[in-house]
């Protein structure tokens, strides 16, 4: 049990209210659960001797009955507050008033004579929204006191705070889920955590946090929101019900089914909200139409706690009354109408609940979509039904539970249409989850061939190409494109789904930037057509990623994984794309020279694994990567092993994630030859893929085996387009030449690659050593030291006894100075030394780090 969770975030609150204490005083002010007296607790850690006082309830009709065990016994018969002033004072006194609205009178009084007189630095609480006594308000209305309102946890000071109370690395959906529920109240979201744990959902997988089923909350939280609830009279009960199983609800609905009078009251509480529902644009001003009002409650958890206090038959009373109403009005959602009928036992439509089905799907609520699908099945759906089951198991990475649906439905009489969907599910399913491409291929070629409608055809042919992107076969992906192409026009959708598969030959032609710019021209064209697309725009995402990389702009590469990963999160936390484009951040990380970064996001994706996938295996394949980078020998055996038991090794992203990453895996253990051959083996089975061969050409040369590859690197980058590619080719052609090298470290640097920077520079100083040029080498000995200080700890065979600078303390003080700006005459006057000193020294730090400027020096030590 977690009776003290470690502080952590609010830098600047901190800071503000510990120079506030110095100065004389402050008012922190905050809901309730905010954490204002933690907060105020770890500003005062450093003041010495702290007065604490504590107001209650209970206290606040007694005359200074918070400051009773700080005050003698006897009162006098004069002046309370100058007695009671004179009993507390002593040498920089230090008061901490904790919920200073519930102070008595007299106590506030006392409160504000000692701040007004200066004997005292009081340190303040009070709850924002309650009434506190007047001389309580005076302290930051008569600015005698700063007054800061706490406003709630950040996403990012939650997740400083999850990660310190768990004692290790927490989940990004997870953290996120978890602020969104308690809105940032530190109390709400320790008791959120507490519920969390002992209910068995927030549990440690492969060393990190996740939450995985539906918020839960503990009895003490229920207690304590129900009583921020307080008294409601039953129409208030039945109105807050009716909000907690249908927010949001607009004002119309809500107020035929509830009273007006009581949505009132409930706003004037602060029990629900009342906002704007945004319209989409029309044609005439707002002020013809108003926009309609919506209503929420005031806070998420109200709606948990108020679920779980209806009973079974209140709960289907109260989500029938939902759908009636809400469903008889114009459009209504027909997923939240659907749920409701479900919930409520009403579900009689299986082509509602299919509908529903689907809905969910496209917006990857799978599991709710499984829901849906299972009910229309068992409602009659038939075939329907069983297909859009088949659809969202597949999407859910269910692969053998799709595999009973699908054999059932093979000979069900159906239009072209809907056999080519049920086709196209059952190959990928083939091909994703199993493995068998050849199966699939042949099964949508032979679909295919008994199409008589256009659209249908082009459909499965776009299927057919997607796995043959997948598997490298780039010869006939251009051979089905055209096919496509040939048999007529296509629509926008279909455009969109051809987008991916011409993005990635022009990657593996070696025409980069071309891909970007095909990628981000679809892209903008996705929220153009209903639904978002999600499947389309993860694979356009997946295909900027690589063209980016192989481009050289690892900022467009991040950004294509950013736009990948938060389909995985807005879309209801999708796994697969969660974890595919968590591997693919990893993998930006881990290029920038950040191997510690891409431990802790393949980890992270690697969390939601379960059941072998073509995902998990790019996911591991990353994270043994990113561990053998950094040296961690039993780590990468660990996640192979892993990836025997979670990941599908199908397809050419795939095989090649696992391929780049052995020379590492070898080199971490010691086998050097053994990884320039592993790198050499990699560069020719990559065939025609021209980016995996100029990858494992450039890892030998990463290697020290620059000899082995340099012409055919040199070849192959002149067919590249992009920034890399040449500097690629220059490393491995300046292996003698460290004036070469150390700009070939240079331009890694420009493009963000702060190891392999390091590492050239690092083979610069062993030129340079080679040619007997120590002043140089110390510079790129120098300079490679600095720069692998930022790769987070990176061990690779060009870093291999990399030392820092030696410099004595003398010596380190006076090249600090000088490169703050001081000059010579400075720095002597301020350490007592003459001018020749300070100059003889600062040559013996040039001489010792090869640096020849404060410049050069800044960079050393500051960064």
């Amino acid at each position: 049990m977690r009776h003290l969770w470690p502080f952590a975030g609010r830098e600047s609150q901190l800071a503000a209210i510990r120079s506030a204490v110095e100065a004389g005083g402050a008012v922190v002010a905050g809901p309730a659960g905010a954490g204002k007296s933690r907060l105020a607790a770890e500003a005062l850690s450093g003041a010495g001797d702290v007065t604490w006082i504590l107001a209650t309830a209970a206290a606040s009709d007694l005359p200074l009955g918070a400051m009773a065990h700080l005050l003698p016994a006897q009162p006098p018969h004069g002046n309370v507050i100058r007695w009671a002033a004179d009993a507390l004072d002593r040498e920089r006194l230090v008061l901490m008033v904790d919920d200073a609205h519930l102070l008595d009178p007299v106590s506030a009084v006392l409160v504000h004579h000692l701040v007004t007189g200066g004997r005292a630095r009081v340190l303040v609480t009070t709850r924002s929204g309650e009434r506190a006594p007047d001389a309580v308000t005076a302290l930051w209305k008569d600015d005698l006191l700063p007054r800061l309102d706490l406003a709630p946890l950040t996403l990012r000071e939650a997740g400083l705070v999850l990660a310190g109370a768990l004692g290790g690395q927490v989940e990004a959906p997870t953290v996120r889920r978890l602020w969104r529920a308690s809105e940032g109240n530190a109390l709400f979201l320790r008791e959120l955590v507490l519920a969390g744990e002992s209910g068995g959902a927030l549990a440690e997988r492969r060393g990190v946090w996740h939450w995985s089923g539906e918020i839960s909350v503990t009895t003490r939280l229920r207690e304590l929101i129900e009583s921020r609830i307080g008294d409601v009279d039953p129409g208030e009960r039945a109105a807050l019900e009716l909000v907690a199983h249908g927010e949001p609800l607009s004002v119309d609905a809500l107020t035929a089914l509830a009273p007006l009078d009581t949505l009132r009251r409930l706003e004037d509480r602060q029990l629900v909200t009342i906002s704007p529902e945004p319209l989409p644009a029309r044609p005439l001003e707002p002020l013809y139409f108003p926009e309609p009002l919506s209503v929420r409650l005031a806070h998420p958890l109200y709606g948990e706690v108020i679920r779980a206090g209806c009973g079974t038959l209140r709960t289907r009373e109260v989500l029938r009354s939902l759908a009636d109403e809400v469903g008889g009005r114009t459009g209504a959602d027909p997923l939240r109408v659907a749920v409701w009928r479900l919930d409520s036992g009403t579900a009689g439509d299986p082509a509602a609940l299919v509908e529903a089905c689907n809905i969910a799907r496209n917006v990857r609520d799978l599991r709710l979509a499984a829901r849906l699908g299972r009910a229309a099945l068992a409602a009659g759906g038939g075939f329907t039904a069983a297909l859009a089951l088949a659809s969202v198991l597949f999407y859910d990475d269910r692969y053998d539970e799709t595999e009973t649906v699908l054999p059932d439905l093979a000979d069900a009489p159906t239009d072209d249409m809907t056999r080519a969907d049920l086709m196209s599910v059952h190959a990928l399913n083939l091909f994703w989850g199993l493995g068998r491409e050849a199966e699939a291929r042949a099964m949508l070629t032979d679909a295919c061939a008994t199409m008589t409608a256009t659209e249908p055809r082009q459909g499965l042919l776009v299927m057919r190409g997607s796995i043959e992107y997948m598997m490298g076969m780039f010869d006939q992906v251009g051979r089905s494109v055209a096919e496509i192409r040939r048999i007529a026009p296509l629509s926008s959708r279909f455009e969109l789904g051809l987008a991916p598969l011409e993005g990635g030959r022009l990657v593996h032609e070696g025409r980069a930037r071309q891909a970007v710019a095909r990628v981000d021209e679809a892209l903008g064209s996705v929220g153009d057509l209903p639904g978002g697309l999600p499947s389309v725009t993860a694979t356009l995402a997946e295909t900027g990623v690589g063209a980016a990389v192989l481009a050289g702009d690892l900022a467009a590469a991040r950004r294509f994984a950013d736009v990948g990963y938060r389909i995985g999160e807005d879309y209801v936390g999708w796994d697969r794309a969660l974890i595919m484009f968590g591997a693919l951040r990893g993998r930006v990380a881990r290029l920038q020279g950040r191997p510690a970064e891409a431990v802790r996001l393949c980890r992270q994706a690697a969390v939601r694994l379960r059941g072998r996938t073509l995902h998990g295996g790019l996911c591991l394949a990353e994270l043994a990567h990113a561990y053998a980078l950094t040296g961690d020998v039993a780590a990468v055996r660990a996640t192979t092993e892993l990836a025997g038991e979670l990941g599908l090794r199908v397809g050419h992203q795939v095989e090649f994630a696992f391929r780049l990453a052995r020379p590492w895996a070898l080199a971490a253990d010691g086998d050097l030859a053994g990884a320039v051959e592993a790198a050499l083996e990699t560069a020719d089975a990559a065939g025609e893929l021209r980016a995996y061969e100029l990858y494992a050409l450039h890892d030998a040369v990463r290697l020290g085996a620059s000899g082995l590859v340099a012409d055919r690197l040199a070849r192959l980058a002149a067919s590249v387009e992009g920034d890399l590619a040449p500097i690629l080719a220059r490393h491995a052609a300046a292996e003698d030449d460290p004036q070469e090298l150390d700009a070939v470290s240079l331009a890694f640097e420009s493009l963000g690659m702060l190891l392999h920077a390091a590492e050239a520079a690092a083979q610069s100083a062993a030129a340079y050593r080679r040619q007997g040029l120590p002043r140089r080498q110390r510079a790129a000995e120098t300079r490679a030291w600095r720069l692998a200080r930022r790769c987070e700890g990176a061990r690779t065979p060009a870093l291999t006894g990399l030392a820092a600078p030696q410099l004595t303390a003398r010596q380190r003080q006076i090249a600090q100075l000088a490169a703050s700006g001081l000059s010579n005459q400075d720095i002597a006057d301020r350490l007592v030394l003459s001018r020749r000193t300070v100059a003889n020294t600062l040559v013996q730090v040039y001489e010792r780090t090869g640096l020849n400027s404060r410049a050069e020096l800044a960079d050393l030590l500051f960064t």
